[in-house]
């Protein structure tokens, strides 16, 4: 018997799995009105529920045959993937400003897993977006202020420590004429002050060969220039390690960094700590 509410309208009587069962069995030639009456329920209603119990079944074979077939299941997303990149990237997205912390931990376990290639990636992205490059470090600069120091005064610290351990500190006129041996140009990739590589800058970066962090000493033979690409991609990794893996790598450049820099030749000292 139906209950009554509190607004004086009559609730309807909780469909039950006895009623489900009943209304599937009588389904074979028994239209939804005969069933509606004989359960005291109406036609709509039956007919509501044995479609949706159709279409759970549906379901539940679906994911039968997904778990049995997973080469399959793949094949046919990929085909369906590259029929639809708009849709895609629409889901994508949507999927990113909806579960941002999960996308962040999806990245970072990627990243850890492909971190090549994550660099690379991110060379590519700052290359092409220079001016979202310097805004997006401008907000973390802002964001991190105490960061930002703490890395300020870790380099500081680092190049101090490389000039007390030089027999002779690089001097601004050592500098010069060692951009003038490159003839201004980066001595990995060769490119000028002027080109993009260089971000904007006036002036090519000076970069050390084998990086203050790795133990190099602040001195002339440990300094060659580098355009701003160069220098930050390159970090403090082993210099014939990292230039062999560029797309700009030529031995003639090789051969030079290695005959004015002694440094650059793989596991060797720098020359104070040889000596």
């Amino acid at each position: 018997m139906d209950s009554v509410s509190q607004n004086g309208r009559r609730k309807a009587r909780p469909w039950t799995a006895q009623d489900q069962i009943v209304a599937e069995v009588a389904a074979c030639g028994v239209g939804y009105a005969e069933i509606g009456r004989a359960l005291g329920r109406t036609g709509g209603l039956v007919k509501r529920r044995l479609i949706l119990s159709a279409a759970e079944k549906n379901r539940e074979m679906v994911r039968r045959w997904q778990k049995q077939n997973p080469d399959k299941v793949r094949e046919n997303n990929r085909r369906w993937q590259g029929a639809n990149p708009e849709k895609m990237r629409d889901y994508r997205r949507r999927w990113v400003e909806n579960n941002p912390e999960k996308n962040r931990e999806s990245y970072l376990c990627w990243r850890e897993a492909n971190l090549d290639q994550a660099r690379e990636h991110s060379r590519r992205w700052h290359r092409a977006n220079p001016d979202k490059s310097r805004e997006k470090c401008r907000r973390r600069r802002k964001a991190n202020p105490e960061w930002h120091r703490d890395q300020t005064r870790l380099r500081k610290a680092w190049k101090r420590a490389a000039r007390r351990r030089a027999l002779s500190p690089v001097t601004r006129a050592q500098i010069d004429a060692r951009f003038a041996l490159w003839n201004n140009r980066c001595a990995f990739c060769g490119v000028d002050a002027t080109h993009e590589r260089n971000h904007g800058r006036e002036r090519l970066t000076v970069e050390h060969v084998l990086a203050l962090t790795k133990g190099g000493l602040d001195e002339a033979s440990n300094i060659i220039p580098a355009c701003s690409a160069c220098n930050s991609s390159k970090n403090n990794s082993p210099v014939e390690d990292w230039y062999r893996r560029q797309p700009f790598f030529t031995e003639l450049r090789w051969a030079k960094i290695q005959r004015h820099c002694p440094a650059a030749v793989v596991g060797q000292l720098p020359l104070a700590l040889a000596a």
